[in-house]
């Protein structure tokens, strides 16, 4: 029953051809996402799995993966993690509709202790770049939650940030 429980979910669209590409990594998403969130202080370590190195980051596959094969945990040099789940869409409406689901998913799994923000405006080198949506958690030293929806030349896609909220082009 679980399984059909849209979670971050609105990564699972029915009658979308991104159905086939995407599922659930996880039995429960809502305690997943949670777990994932108490894990914020340690830099997500018990998600961390194969890493691949850059100048200024390293990032992890992801060992629970909430969407099934779309997940990651970023690690700067600045000792900062997030973990990351991400998906393109093939259009702007069904990276719409899995931004929408995602948004009513994520906030049914952090309850109500969390505020939920406006939704903001994305700025890519100048130009509108999509639309993300915040919600912070009343204690400090919880990290953000933030839903994406990425329309920039052409590209369409929706991620999902649990992180610092220092990083502000992620989050």
């Amino acid at each position: 029953m679980l399984k059909c429980v849209p979670l971050l979910i609105g990564f699972s669209l029915s009658g979308c051809a991104v159905q086939e590409k995407l599922s659930l990594g996880v039995e429960n998403p809502c305690a997943s996402l949670q777990n994932i969130v108490a894990d914020y202080d340690s830099g997500f370590a018990s998600y961390r799995g194969k890493a691949s190195s850059f100048n200024s980051m390293t990032v992890f596959r992801a060992k629970e993966q909430i969407i099934s094969g779309h997940c990651e945990v970023w690690a700067w040099a600045n000792n900062d993690s997030a973990y990351i789940c991400s998906s393109t869409a093939p259009n702007e409406d069904v990276a719409s509709a899995m931004y929408e689901k995602s948004i009513a998913s994520v906030a049914q799994c952090i309850g109500n202790t969390w505020k939920q923000e406006a939704e903001a405006e994305r700025i890519r080198d100048g130009e509108a770049a999509g639309v993300a949506t915040r919600f912070a958690a009343q204690k400090a030293d919880t990290p953000g939650i933030a839903v994406h929806r990425v329309d920039y030349r052409s590209d369409n896609s929706v991620y999902i940030y649990i992180g610092p909220t220092s990083r502000r082009d992620h989050f």
